[in-house]
Order: structure tokens, then sequence, then C-alpha cells
């Protein structure tokens, strides 16, 4: 064995191989643009990769992660995809929840292996990919969805993920109740769908002690009406809030903020069960939410 292959494969992290096998997930990455591509290593033999060209994925097993490769008259680096990698690479069919919003999300749900999740609505599948991510092997994303075209869509991005055996889809409108066979307890719902007050209740009963509950509202409206039930319905922790991304621009002369900032894109509303309602409380004077 080459010294250097000798020394990558000493330095590789335990339990993860040096190289690219059968049946792994991998990114490829652009040096000189950023772009990325998502590959699964299978035997389903060469087939056109868009922006690729005509490729076989098979070409790749015995690569290592991280060795510059040539496919077609791309120049790239195979990298593990991180979760990040995922979700740049998903497949939009219906709006998607972007990674400023679903990382707070995330973060503010207290999501970890073994968790089960309840989400409705789907859309192109981008928040489910994050949830089934944080829950792990051990836990389990249950979504319900409306319309059959968007969870055909989502589930077909969560396969390219490898993360579609962590999520159950199920049809049917929540404002109506939970879809048969869809039983909690869950530690965590994130409800992305245009009167997420009107599932509220339905999902109360189904709730574990301490879980968190959050709603992606496009409009304040939404958001008004989302917290007050929230509030009516013994919630505890009920906030709501915006998040705005500015990247800079750093160069040789100095630096600037970008000039195409990402503003508002949705309004989150978060909120807690305690396992029982608490004694509401008045809101502020001059927040409109009484």
């Amino acid at each position: 064995m080459p010294a250097a292959a000798e020394k990558a494969t000493k330095e590789a992290p335990r339990g993860r191989a040096a190289t690219i096998a059968p049946g792994d997930r991998v990114v490829l990455v652009e040096p000189d643009t950023g772009y990325r591509y998502l590959i699964e290593v299978d035997a389903k033999g060469a087939r056109k990769e868009k922006g690729l060209g005509v490729f076989d994925p098979q070409r790749l097993v015995g690569v290592a992660y991280g060795a510059p490769t040539q496919v077609g008259a791309k120049h790239v680096v195979p990298l593990r995809p991180t979760l990040e990698d995922l979700s740049a690479t998903v497949r939009r069919k219906a709006q998607v929840i972007l990674p400023k919003d679903v990382s707070r999300i995330v973060h503010e749900l207290g999501i970890g292996p073994g968790d089960h999740v309840l989400e409705s609505g789907i859309g192109s599948g981008a928040a489910t990919l994050a949830l089934a991510w944080a829950v792990g092997e051990t836990g389990r994303v249950s979504v319900q969805e409306l319309r059959p075209e968007f969870t055909e869509w989502a589930m077909d991005n969560l396969r390219r993920a490898g993360l579609d055996a962590r999520v159950k889809a199920l049809e049917g409108d929540l404002t109506k109740g939970l879809a048969a066979g869809l039983r909690g307890p869950f530690q965590a719902v994130l409800l992305d769908q245009p009167e997420p007050w009107l599932g509220l209740p339905n999902v109360l009963p189904e709730l574990d002690a301490g879980a968190h509950v959050a709603a992606y509202c496009p409009q304040v409206v939404q958001v008004e009406e989302t917290v007050r039930t929230l509030r009516r319905l013994g919630f505890a922790d009920v906030r709501a809030m915006e998040l705005i991304e500015r990247q800079w621009e750093v160069k040789e002369r100095g630096s600037r903020p970008s000039f195409e900032g990402l503003g508002h894109t949705g309004f989150l509303v978060f909120a807690r069960w305690l396992g029982q309602p608490v004694p509401q409380v008045p809101p502020a004077p001059g927040t409109g939410l009484a």
C-alpha cells in the first residue's frame, strides 16, 4: 500500500471507511464553484446525472474521500454528505423552509435521537429531511400531508438522501384530525400549513409532557391566530419571531454587507406543552395579540 494511502487509512475516523464503498451516498463538490451533486453509489448502471452527463456511480467505488476526481468534464471532490449538503440538493416542487429557519426550528424543538416528531405539511421535504436527520436511526418522523403529489415528491427527496426509512407519511388534513393509525406521544410538532391553529386541538391529546411545538407562518395574521390559540389551550413559553440573514463580502481591501441579504421568508411561532394547561397570562400592552 502506498505510504500516503496507508496514512489516510490510519487517520480515518474509527468506524468510517476511508474510501467509497457500494451503497454509499456521496456529494461531489466542484472546488471552483462550490456546486454539489448528490450521488448514490448503487448498481443500477450508467445513467444521466444532471450537470454531470452520463455517469456510472460504480466508478467511484474505491476512490478515497477527499481525493480530486474527474467525472465527465467536471473536476470534483467526493465527500460524505452533511445535512447542509442534503438540504442544498433537495429537488423543489413546493416552496421550502430555508436553512436559516429550519436550523432554528430544529434547535427550538429540541429534537434528538429516538424522538417521535409530527410534521403537518411536507412540501418538498426540506424540513422533513432536517427532522429525520435529528431523530437518528432510532427515531421517527410522522408526516400528515393533504396532497399526495407533494408526499410522493418529498419522499423521493428523502430516498435520495437515504433518510426515508425514518419517515412515515400519511394522507390527511390535520384540521380535521390525525390520520388513521397516527398516534403519539410526540416529543415535537412542526406545523407548516395555512391554518395551524385549527390543527392544534387535534394534536394536543398526543403530546408528551414537555413537547415543543413550532409553526411556520408566512403571514402576520397567521401568527396572531396561532399565538392566541396556543395561549388559549394553555401552552407555555409562547413566542413569535422572524429571522433575517445577511451575508458579508470579505475582500482584500475591505469588507461590506452583501446588497442581496435574505430578508423575510416566514414567521416562526414556538411554544411548549407542560403536560397540563398553564394559567393564561394577558399579553403585554401594544402587542396586538390580546
